[in-house]
């Protein structure tokens, strides 16, 4: 079945979305941008509140900005399984090679890096979907989500179709890759979204009554993740405990990260 990531801000938030029954705990700072990082502090005290009870990645900004930017600290720290780095401004750059220094990075920290692929490729001046997908497969990544750049855009069907959200995710399960989509998504976008080749739904807004600046409520996550548990195509979705995606005692067991 097709798992519920909640994205959340701080320690109370990850409560709630544990409460309301969220598979992933996502740790990211919305002021802070699409991919905006949270701090190390913050984030050991969401892996507390966690405490292996549900997967934990972390968003972690722009990968023209990790070089310098004070997300590296949550390579330090335990329980995140999985960083995020955003590919805005990477479309004209040889960021193929900046990619593969985060990610040699971040898997000898222990996690594994996660390729994101902006659907308004455009608006962020980023590689598009099966440019990413096609990188991320050759580096032997495991995950590839697709989310928006500008939260003003549009919702992820607005700026992809199903179609083409069918074909991209198909290829890349059929790569060996885990799926996450992700974009302002709502009850209704998430129901048309082809969930039968999305191995995990990524919400914030969704969790927060409809504002990703509010806070996440249990109430909607466990809305959520009803609505997940009732669609057909949800449930023909994966089965759960694949290695390259549940495996956090050994995150190097399904490839390099």
């Amino acid at each position: 079945m097709t798992q519920l990531l909640v994205s959340v801000r701080d320690a109370a938030e990850a409560q709630a979305a544990l409460d309301g029954g969220a598979d992933w705990i996502d740790l990211k700072e919305p002021a802070n941008g699409p991919l905006g990082a949270v701090t190390a502090t913050v984030a050991r005290g969401v892996a507390e509140v966690v405490a292996g009870r549900a997967s934990l990645s972390a968003a972690a900004g722009e990968l023209l900005d990790w070089p310098h930017s004070p997300a590296r600290d949550l390579l330090a720290v335990d329980g995140v399984t999985q960083l995020k780095l955003g590919l805005s401004a990477c479309n004209d750059g040889d960021w193929r090679q900046a990619w593969l220094v985060a990610q040699r990075e971040i898997v000898d920290a222990g996690k594994k890096l996660v390729a994101v692929a902006y659907a308004d490729a455009d608006r962020a001046h980023s590689p598009i979907p099966f440019d990413v997908l096609e990188a991320a497969a050759t580096a032997r990544a495991r995950w590839l989500l697709v989310d928006t750049f500008d939260k003003s855009s549009g919702t992820l069907l607005e700026l992809l179709d199903a179609a083409a959200i069918q074909s991209l995710f198909a290829r890349a399960q059929q790569l060996g890759m885990t799926t996450a989509a992700a974009g302002r998504l709502t009850p209704a976008t998430i129901e048309a979204l082809p969930l039968e080749v999305i191995d995990v739904v990524a919400v914030r807004s969704a969790a927060c009554g409809g504002n990703r600046n509010a806070v996440v409520r249990a109430p909607c996550v466990a809305a959520l993740q009803r609505l997940l548990a009732n669609s057909p195509a949800s449930r023909g979705a994966r089965p759960r405990g694949l290695p390259a995606t549940l495996d956090l005692q050994n995150p190097a067991a399904s490839g390099r990260g």
